[in-house]
């Protein structure tokens, strides 16, 4: 006699970067040990393997690759909360003495995708400019995502002057690095000013510190801060 099988309950939510409407549900034992590798990985490459997996393995009708970066971390943490559980303990520091301080958080309620709109089109010069898009799952897999430069060139989709409009598809790894290196420091700052107003996972908390009674208001960013 067979042994029964379990029901799994489904979700919807909505990919943060198209309002699209998917389902999903919560990971099994089985994509939580691979998780659980992850999280002992320092390796940013391979925890978004990891990540690839389990939006893959759990939510219907999505192409992990096509996401932006914000989009899989979005998804993974509401993965997380019907899998884990809403409730998550983060470590922050306090901003008055050091102090780690251990702060509960609601998934679902208190951490949020903040989006701050900016024109992809980034006039450098009175002549060039660059045209840009949001890293996807598919730029960011296989560079090194520790070097800034790396990711901007991957997200770097053409180059303009007053005459042309050059698709960098059509150009190589060189030559797009050879413009980027004879950027001007102002220039890049104008590149990373867009890459800074990307939508992110953010989650504003107050605690009061115990060992020095600071009452603290902190913005917490980014997927490492809540893994």
């Amino acid at each position: 006699m067979a042994l029964p099988k379990l029901d799994t309950p489904t979700f919807k939510l909505k990919v943060p970067s198209t309002g699209k409407t998917v389902s999903y549900r919560p990971f099994l034992v089985k994509e939580e040990k691979i998780l659980l590798m992850a999280r002992e990985s320092k390796k940013t490459n391979e925890v978004i393997e990891t990540l690839k997996k389990l939006v893959s393995a759990c939510v219907d009708d999505v192409d992990p690759n096509k996401l932006t970066t914000y989009d899989l971390e979005y998804i993974f943490m509401m993965l997380r909360s019907k899998s884990v559980g809403e409730e998550l303990e983060i470590g922050i520091k306090c901003e008055e003495c050091g102090e780690m301080v251990p702060v509960s958080i609601n998934i679902e309620e208190d951490i949020q995708i903040t989006k701050t709109e900016m024109d992809s089109k980034i006039q450098l010069t009175s002549t060039v400019g660059v045209i840009l898009r949001h890293p996807t799952v598919e730029i960011v897999s296989g560079l090194n995502t520790e070097d800034p430069m790396e990711v901007l060139m991957g997200c770097m989709e053409s180059i303009f002057d007053d005459t042309t409009v050059h698709n960098l598809q059509e150009y190589s790894k060189k030559e797009i690095k050879d413009f980027v290196d004879a950027l001007s420091i102002k220039e890049v700052q104008k590149i990373q000013d867009y890459f800074e107003a990307m939508p992110k996972l953010t989650c504003d908390v107050k605690f009061t510190c115990p060992a020095c009674g600071h009452e603290n208001t902190v913005r917490v960013e980014g997927l490492s801060n809540f893994f």
